[in-house]
């Protein structure tokens, strides 16, 4: 009677089941969030690198129509192979008093020029999962004033 007892309270394998179980769901996590955090570092690349353009540009008049330097500034910014572009540079005129710019002309205050630059570029994760997550495309645009 004692043997049998023995084999009813015997329990030593739960543990590797219970981490055999769980462990797929573990790994998926952690694959998601290798991804969560590749997905982060992009967006921060693409904003960083739109608001070098912007930098670029709002340095002086000059540089303000210089939107090849601004691009340029943008793409040089970005990590190479990440697939990150810039898209446009512009650049604007308001009045200080909050009106519109006619003609580059403000009437009734000074002109404030910005600059602005958009980058863009297609984040593909590591991973396939049971959701679908395919390549989204992202973009980022960066506006500054230039010192006059």
């Amino acid at each position: 009677m004692k043997n049998l007892k023995h084999l009813y309270d015997c329990d030593s394998g739960q543990v590797f089941v219970e981490v055999a179980a769980f462990m797929p769901i573990l790994v998926l996590l952690l694959l998601a969030a290798i991804d969560f955090s590749r997905f982060s570092q992009f967006d921060e690349m693409l904003v960083s690198s739109a608001r070098a353009g912007a930098q670029y540009g709002s340095m002086t008049l000059i540089t303000a129509t210089d939107f090849a330097g601004m691009k340029t500034a943008a793409t040089n910014d970005a990590a190479t192979g990440v697939g990150i572009t810039a898209t446009a540079a512009s650049n604007f005129c308001k009045c200080a008093d909050g009106t519109t710019c006619s003609n580059n002309i403000c009437l009734t205050s000074h002109r404030l020029i910005y600059v602005s630059v958009t980058t863009s570029g297609t984040f593909v994760p590591l991973f396939s999962y049971v959701v679908k997550v395919g390549a989204s495309p992202e973009t980022s645009t960066a506006i500054m004033q230039v010192e006059q």
